[in-house]
């Protein structure tokens, strides 16, 4: 190694030169016999023989090749270079044979040629800036370009090969060692500066800032690193970047940089920024002097931001009149559903889970009651809607039924594919393994709504001198879940056993206190009976007359004060939707690329001729 680095006053007998790493008169760049490691007593800096090899241009795979070459030592190294990916369409490699526009567009950026021929950033026939994608084995699996060039309003900043798949790793993974900290950039230049400025450990994500398929896809690998850094923009997409990142890969190890806002008047956006109005020291400040991620249980007072729910984020219903109470189910608050048997729960939530499908949200359902099948035939119903259920009637019993269309079944799959992940009938029902599914799935997939049907099914201990304390427990880590990973939890209460049908009130929800007093939000459904479709007295009072098949009563709010409030909702038996208006019967879910808006709807509405908008 000490050749490698071509050490200067090496001694031979101490294993101890001048550090190639910044500038010293006296050696204090020492070999460590028991990690096979050189270190610099006066930067800090500290060095293996696989991240040396690396820095000199090799691949992480070629670096640990070479190391078992020179150790005279056989090993197999699997797969490497070989194309594991089925019926996936591989890119090629695009590169004209020179770099001139490449290189000049790159110099203005402060990106010297060492560098963008490091990370084999080449130049198609066009001209354009073309970014070369590896694994982790060193095969070409993306390629990203953009002009070499400032790009004009309104033109396409970056774009994929036409032809070619695009499985979101990292840009330059294959040169990364898991041993040392691993630095996250937000862009490509932002990775070219950093290691333009020496600091080579770094990725890029591959799709921007909203775009977070690069954790899952990755997964495995960022989780061998004991430490991570995040450089996201100064803005409000590299801000939201910062919250998912470091909730998703873990606060206990990541870091996030503070790039200054301005330098000498000058805005500063990125790093690559950083780089050109700072200099090569400067990015390296602020990668070093990475901040903590604060303590968790506190925060400064003068740190909070007032919020208003308008600027929260979370979940819609899709239900016009109920999102208008609601406005969301906010991420970080937990909501309790309850309603009596029939009620329609089980159709409501899984409504819930298109809607959030739909938002290009991810979503995670845990049920204790209905089998993976049961919950995967309702949700094709309501994803299918009207126009793609064909009626039946059986010959023998006369019973009229309804039926998906099996062409479109698969088409809906492809289409929510990696959208929302069941818990598995047959995996333990233990509290604590819920929750760890739970944390997996919003750590790995990204799930933003959790929905847990219901308290009764999940085994929280073993005596029922434990059971309401448990509850307790329970609930309070279901909140804690909700805000550590910023998603909106939906908690499914079945209602103490009660003498007569009626609608119920927060205090028949069945548990402890806790429950009740804990929750941001209780909804309940009451399935609306023949005898309430008329005014009538009940209990000396006067019961105003209900219309719809279901009505939703809001028993507690404490995030709009909407307590008391109730929404009537229709129910359509042949799609399984509940509605208030035929926009929301009608909704076309987007895998549905058909016009059906000059079709006939084949099958009747009674809601709609018996009790009209």
């Amino acid at each position: 190694m000490a050749q490698m680095l071509d050490l200067q006053k090496f001694d031979a007998k101490n294993f101890k030169g001048l550090c190639p790493y910044h500038d010293e008169d006296t050696p204090s760049f020492v070999y460590n016999k028991k990690n096979y490691t050189y270190h610099c007593f006066g930067c800090g800096k500290t060095v293996d023989i696989v991240e040396v090899m690396m820095q000199q241009g090799k691949t992480f795979i070629e670096a640990v090749q070479s190391l078992f070459q020179e150790a005279d030592v056989k090993y197999n190294f699997g797969e490497y270079g070989i194309k594991t990916r089925r019926t996936y369409r591989y890119p090629h490699r695009e590169d004209n044979g020179h770099k001139d526009k490449v290189y000049s567009y790159l110099a203005t950026r402060q990106i010297s040629s060492t560098t963008v021929d490091y990370l084999d950033i080449c130049q198609d026939h066009n001209g354009n800036c073309v970014f070369h994608y590896y694994d982790t084995n060193d095969v070409l699996t993306m390629v990203k370009y953009r002009p070499a060039r400032k790009v004009r309003k309104g033109e396409n900043k970056t774009w994929c090969q036409k032809g070619a798949d695009t499985a979101p790793l990292l840009f330059n993974m294959n040169r990364v060692t898991t041993t040392s900290p691993l630095l996250i950039t937000e862009g490509e230049l932002d990775c070219a500066a950093a290691i333009e400025s020496g600091y080579l450990n770094t990725v890029s994500v591959p799709l921007g800032a909203h775009n977070f398929h690069w954790i899952e896809e990755n997964w495995e690998w960022l989780e061998q690193f004991d430490s991570i850094i995040l450089c996201s923009d100064n803005d409000d997409a590299g801000d939201n970047m910062r919250k998912e990142v470091i909730n998703r890969l873990g606060s206990w190890r990541t870091r996030f940089v503070e790039i200054p806002l301005q330098i000498d008047g000058k805005n500063i956006k990125d790093l690559n920024e950083l780089l050109y109005f700072g200099g090569q020291q400067a990015v390296l400040d602020v990668i070093i002097n990475a901040k903590e991620t604060p303590v968790d249980s506190v925060v400064d007072f003068s740190d909070i931001q007032g919020l208003d729910l308008s600027e929260m984020d979370g979940i819609r219903t899709g239900f016009d009149a109920l999102d208008r109470s609601l406005y969301k189910l906010f991420y970080g608050t937990l909501t309790i559903l309850t309603g009596i048997n029939g009620s329609g729960k089980s159709s409501f939530l899984t409504q819930l889970i298109c809607q959030c499908m739909e938002q290009d949200k991810n979503a995670f359902l845990y049920s204790g009651e209905l089998p993976n099948y049961q919950t995967k035939n309702w949700l094709n119903f309501i994803l299918a809607g009207r126009y793609n259920v064909n009626e039946y009637q059986d010959a023998a019993s006369g019973i009229v039924y309804h039926r998906v269309r099996k062409d479109i079944q698969p088409v809906m799959d492809a289409f929510y594919r990696g959208r929302l992940f069941i818990y598995k009938d047959a995996y333990s029902h233990k509290a604590d393994d819920i929750l760890e599914s739970m944390e997996a799935n919003a750590r790995k997939h990204g799930c933003k709504l959790f929905i847990i049907d219901n308290l009764t099914s999940v085994s929280l201990g073993n005596t029922k001198a434990d059971k309401y304390e448990n509850q307790e427990a329970f609930i309070n880590h279901l909140i804690t879940f909700a805000t550590k990973f910023q998603v909106a939890v939906v908690l499914v209460v079945h209602p103490h056993k009660i003498d007569t049908v009626r609608r119920l009130n927060k205090m028949d929800v069945q548990g402890i206190s806790a429950i009740i007093d804990l929750a941001h939000r209780i909804i309940s459904l009451y399935r609306v009976q023949e005898s309430d479709r008329s005014a009538r007295k009940y209990n000396g009072r006067e019961l105003p007359a209900l219309e719809g098949d279901v009505v939703c009563d809001i028993l507690k709010d404490r995030m709009k004060e909407n307590e008391g409030k109730a929404i009537s909702f229709f129910y359509d038996v042949p799609s399984r939707r509940f509605f208030t208006n035929e926009k929301d019967l009608y909704y076309q879910y987007s895998w549905d690329k058909v016009d059906h808006s000059q079709q006939t709807d084949p099958l009747p509405v009674p809601q709609l001729s018996e009790r009209p908008f």
